[in-house]
């Protein structure tokens, strides 16, 4: 049936839709012919919502209808709130902050700390390093700081330099006697027998003339060699400058490969002692277990 198409200029026309497209629409004219290929921009808005009625067109010209405002409601869009964190509102402590994992590894950092510290005032105390560390896991820095205010046990490294503090200190007085030696008991190892050759202050002719001591002979077969030996026989020998009674004796030590000719005991600890040569330059150390012989001569003797 003929329709009558209305453009927005006034113009109409008459006849049937033959074609409607995206790109416009061409009317079968009933005067005959076709028209020309219109936009559906410029159909006027009676016509649009004529052909709006026909599911065929709706799609493509609803776009080109003009609704009332009222009718153009945007949808309703609900928005859900996310769920928000409370954030307390309270001042920092000092012990907070170890809550922190910086907080925690300065922990860890300083326990492990402790532990070395026990360790090492163990050694230099000559303490057990079990029982240190052990009591410092239970007391942290206060265990260490204990044990170092504590006395030095025998033979560590904080014992040796006491005593060489001393021996040094004892020696600055060049002509100070040597300490008294208790008198030697025959048949006790590492002493001769009455008879035989002491430890007395002698003067003797020819070479090497002067005051100094007679020489003796020591062997690992008749003494026992150890730090009470040493420091008893030849505590003279401990002094920085040594005394007119000595002055001229030396140390011949033979161990199991080579044999050292010492003027001074620098140190003595549990298991070895530190010689210095009669050179005077170089310092040895000698484990008691590998003395063979000792022997006390003066220092031109062979």
């Amino acid at each position: 049936m003929a329709e009558v198409y209305t453009l927005e200029n006034g113009n109409s026309f008459t006849g049937e839709m033959a074609t409607l497209d995206e790109d416009g629409f061409i009317i079968n004219l009933d005067s005959g012919g076709f028209s020309k290929r219109t936009e559906l921009v410029y159909l006027s808005q009676e016509t649009l919502k004529k052909l709006a009625n026909n599911p065929k067109y709706r799609g493509l010209v609803t776009p080109f209808i003009d609704f009332p405002e009222e009718d153009m409601k945007p949808p309703e869009i609900n928005v859900r709130q996310p769920e928000r964190i409370e954030v307390v509102e309270e001042a920092g402590s000092f012990f907070s902050s170890f809550s922190t994992p910086i907080g925690i590894l300065f922990i860890v950092a300083l326990y492990l700390g402790n532990l070395l510290a026990a360790f090492e005032v163990a050694a230099y105390r000559g303490r057990p390093a079990a029982l240190v560390c052990g009591l410092s896991i239970i007391l942290p820095l206060v265990t260490p700081v204990i044990f170092l205010s504590l006395p030095a046990a025998e033979g560590s490294y904080a014992d040796q330099g006491e005593e060489e503090e001393e021996i040094e200190h004892a020696g600055v007085d060049a002509g100070a006697p040597a300490p008294p030696s208790p008198p030697p008991t025959a048949g006790a190892p590492g002493v001769p027998a009455m008879g035989q050759g002491k430890l007395g202050l002698k003067k003797s002719g020819g070479a090497g003339a002067g005051a100094g001591k007679e020489a003796q002979v020591f062997t690992r077969n008749d003494t026992e060699f150890n730090r009470h030996f040493f420091e008893t026989k030849f505590s003279e020998f401990f002094r920085v400058v040594p005394s007119p009674a000595i002055k001229d004796m030396v140390l011949d030590f033979k161990g199991p490969k080579k044999d050292f000719v010492a003027r001074r005991v620098t140190r003595i600890s549990a298991n070895e002692i530190h010689l210095q040569l009669i050179d005077g330059k170089k310092e040895v150390s000698l484990g008691f277990g590998e003395i063979v012989q000792v022997r006390l001569r003066h220092k031109n003797d062979k």
